[in-house]
């Protein structure tokens, strides 16, 4: 993993660092390289223990026994100093006793993992310190890590030495490294009498919070250990008192340390203290790859659950069929096994014993045992957001449908019941039972077109449906596991809180324990992540950039830039010289590419942008935008001559504008209360849309023919999606084009073509002209695996000779599916 994030060169060559240091009490490297596409260095073994198993079997060392350790190590840490070497990561786990004479193993792994990985350590999934024994320099993800910061961690390791635990203790990473920002450890004279002043001094200078303040160097701690260095005197010549941590939070310096109080690790979340007796189980990773399973569908609703023993993974994968269904695997066991029925399943959960699994296919809520039998329906569901399973037999749903508040259905199928009732346009989504058994954890929805931003975190009975927001902004609740609360924000930053199960509230400030999760637009707050209630978490890590790409009727694919970024949306100008398209970043923005000159301009700033679609003459494009802080269409000049202006009133939940051919009339698609709609009218911010059809049985991200007169368009109305051609404006009556399912219409210039998606299959079918609008043929053209964006604005479209396709290949390589079992002991 580390080799594909960060690449081989450049790790080993910071490796061999190590391989200069030659000293007693520093274990050599020996060689490195890379083997296999793994990363590998070669250490001499060293027949003993850890200093871990040591205070793991005593606790506590003599006196004189923890000062020599200590004093041989910082003469190591000087030594490696005067090198340039700063280790980043002393602990007992990385102090070797051999022979009684310590050895500090893994010296300048921490500094080659993060030389190489830069500012993406994140992607590495590895952690850098420890938090009982970081350095708040360390703990505030301070990039310049200097010698003193060693300083401070061996003389946390003599703390624990002498007292038998690390300077500050706490339930949680966040409380551990909260209290190395603000709290003043206690003199270990005042937990062991016995310690003499001189050496409980140099410990609490060694620990002091700002580098300044501590010891320059290894070797004048090692001194001052044995009372050989003078003491910091106030005026009177006294030991100066350590500042109260009020006054020390009033210091620029350490303010500003504290305000980038973030630890930035990919996958470990909590570090749990070290319990006395029984040790707690450690956290374990693995990447589900396509050499141990099906290879992974990444852009499926959940792509992998956990069952509540932690014992069995359920995830989505490739069905070999230009299709997927659902795989379950047993975590020590490399053997997978589909599970029949659960072809196109999405949204997995686990019953509460981990013998069933649900899933949301076909319009349906459906359940089957996970160890093999028939698929039983539990209700209808025609949408889903979420759904979690009660150890009372009931499954609580996430708004479906036009139902916009939680329900309740047993497991056993039936009738669903209520629980809460939003406001005004809000969604009750997400919903995550907690250990009592009736308290449910879920997202309020601010709905399809506000700011993401906008929804928070709430929770509810389901004896009495009351809701109580929690104060806390987030797109999805993950779950409680102990006294944290796990939920995701609206930039894919997950975080976790202190939280009082029994009375329901939040305590403290949230930190972010997980960042860099890929949210799905415009799936209110979906995202590739899962937190189980054992504690075990999949997610989802990487970035999946993405290339345009002409791709001919053969699927013969061709570049057209070598430039990959997370693009979205491609249209092709009328004259097929240009190319509007949405990237994304936080906020997303149009992008015009000319394909003869190969270079990039900006068309949009301000907001959050996406969804370009060319006017008929090629002269301006429009798209949805909330610069103004409201959801609406827009129409800019393509070549930015002119300001942007507005062409529709405020409209939630808009997912496409499209002007007609004449310019005179605008086509809006939207996606609320999740129900779909496509409306018409006049241009103007005041103009009022009509529905074009109020059966809600239409699907939107309808498309106008090139003369206009006709509307293509998906609906549902069959009971599976299905792609039509109706009559512009509307006159009665429309036209099935697809058979079997299809998605995603996009017109050829001539409007002969109607290209458009069945399954995996990309299709095109040949009509006669209107008004006896009828297809003559149709035919399969390639399977599109391996591009990207589907059923998601039709992520492709046609060349102006109607020759070619202009798609999104993607490159899964560059995302893996981590399974992390423990996640909150990691």
């Amino acid at each position: 993993e580390l080799a594909a994030v960060l690449g081989a060169e450049r790790f080993i060559v910071e490796i061999t660092t190590t391989a200069a240091l030659q000293h007693p009490n520093i274990l050599p490297l020996f060689d490195s390289g890379e083997a296999g596409g793994f990363l590998y260095y070669v250490m001499p073994f060293s027949d003993g223990e850890t200093l871990r198993t040591k205070l793991d079997r005593e606790t506590q060392l003599g006196v004189d026994e923890a000062v020599t350790i200590a004093r041989d190590v910082a003469d190591a840490l000087d030594y490696a100093h005067s090198h340039g070497v700063v280790h980043r990561d002393i602990k007992p786990e990385n102090i070797l006793l051999a022979n009684g004479r310590p050895m500090v193993a893994d010296f300048g792994i921490a500094l080659a993992v993060s030389a190489a990985a830069g500012g993406r350590m994140t992607e590495t999934g590895l952690s850098l310190g420890t938090p009982h024994y970081m350095s708040p320099e360390q703990a505030t993800a301070e990039k310049q890590i200097t010698a003193r910061s060693d300083v401070y961690s061996l003389a946390s390791v003599l703390y624990e030495m002498l007292v038998g635990h690390p300077p500050h203790l706490g339930g949680s990473a966040q409380q551990i490294i909260m209290k190395i920002i603000t709290e003043t450890a206690p003199s270990v004279t005042t937990l062991r009498k016995s310690v003499p002043q001189y050496v409980a001094a140099a410990i609490a200078q060694a620990l002091e919070k700002l580098p300044a303040d501590r010891f320059s160097s290894a070797k004048e701690f090692a001194d001052a250990l044995l009372g050989r260095s003078a003491q910091r005197t106030g005026v009177h010549g006294a030991r100066a008192v350590p500042r109260d941590w009020r006054e020390r939070m009033s210091d620029p310096m350490l303010l500003s340390m504290t305000a980038v109080a973030v630890l930035a690790i990919g996958a470990a979340a909590w570090t749990a203290v070290r319990p006395p007796a029984r040790p707690t189980p450690a956290g374990v990773q693995f990447v589900l790859t396509s050499q141990t399973a099906r290879p992974v569908v990444m852009n499926s609703t959940w792509p992998a659950v956990i069952s509540p023993n932690g014992r069995d993974v359920v995830y989505a994968g490739d069905a070999g069929t230009g299709d997927y269904r659902l795989y379950a695997r047993r975590v020590d066991d490399l053997a997978v096994r589909a599970l029949l029925g659960t072809e196109g399943a999405t949204q997995p959960i686990f019953s509460p014993d981990g013998q069933w699994i649900a899933f949301h296919v076909g319009g349906q809520l459906r359940k089957m045992n996970l160890q093999g039998g028939p698929v039983i329906p539990v209700m209808a569901a025609s949408s889903l957001n979420g759904a979690t399973w009660t150890p009372g037999g009931e499954i609580v749903l996430g708004s479906e449908g036009a139902t916009r508040g939680l329900t309740r259905v047993s497991d056993a199928g039936g009738v669903p019941i209520v629980i809460t009732k939003p406001e005004r346009d809000l969604l009750h989504v997400w919903p995550m039972v907690l250990q009592d058994g009736k308290s449910i954890l879920f997202t309020i929805w601010e709905g399809s077109g506000k700011s993401n931003f906008a929804s928070r975190i709430a929770v509810t009975s389901l004896d009495d449906g009351v809701v109580h927001p929690l104060g806390l902004a987030g797109v999805r609740v993950l779950g409680a596991i102990g006294n944290q609360l796990v939920y995701l924000q609206a930039d894919g930053t997950v975080m976790a809180v202190s939280f009082d199960q029994r009375r329901k509230q939040v305590n403290g400030k949230p930190v972010p324990v997980l960042d860099s999760i890929p949210l799905c637009r415009n799936c209110n707050g979906d995202a590739p992540i899962y937190l189980s209630s054992s504690g075990a978490l999949s997610y989802i890590r990487g970035t999946l950039p993405r290339r345009l790409t002409w791709v001919d009727a053969t699927g013969a694919a061709r570049t057209v830039t070598t430039s990959e970024q997370p693009f979205s949306n491609p249209r092709v100008s009328p004259d097929g010289r240009r190319i509007a398209v949405t990237v994304e970043a936080r906020l997303r923005d149009i992008w015009i590419y000319e394909i003869a000159s190969a270079t990039w301009t900006r068309l949009t700033t301000g907001g959050d942008n996406f969804g370009p679609e060319w006017s008929a003459d090629g002269s301006s494009v429009v798209f949805i935008s909330t610069s103004d802080g409201e959801v609406r269409a827009w129409a800019r000049p393509a070549d930015g001559s002119g300001s942007a202006r507005r062409l529709s009133a405020p409209s939630d939940g808009l997912k496409s504008a499209l002007l007609s051919p004449d310019g005179k009339t605008l086509l809006l698609s939207t996606f609320r209360d999740n129900i779909s709609g496509v409306w018409s009218g006049a241009i103007g911010e005041t103009s009022v849309l009509s529905p074009i059809d109020t059966s809600q049985s239409w699907a939107g991200l309808a498309r106008f023919s090139p003369d206009g007169r006709q509307l293509a368009h998906i609906s549902a109305a069959s009971g599976q999606y299905e792609v039509y051609v109706s009559p512009f404006p509307p006159a009665g009556g429309r036209m099935q084009v697809s058979l079997n399912g299809g998605s995603d219409p996009v017109w050829s210039r001539d409007g002969r073509r109607l290209f458009y998606l069945a399954g995996r299959r990309m299709m095109v079918a040949t009509l006669t002209p209107p008004p006896n609008v009828r297809v003559q043929s149709r035919d399969s053209l390639f399977t599109v695996e391996g591009f990207a964006d589907f059923f998601a604005g039709a992520g492709y479209d046609v060349s102006a000779d109607g020759k070619s396709l202009l798609m999104l290949r993607t490159d899964d390589r560059h995302i893996q599916l981590v399974i992390a079992l423990n996640w909150a002991n990691s």
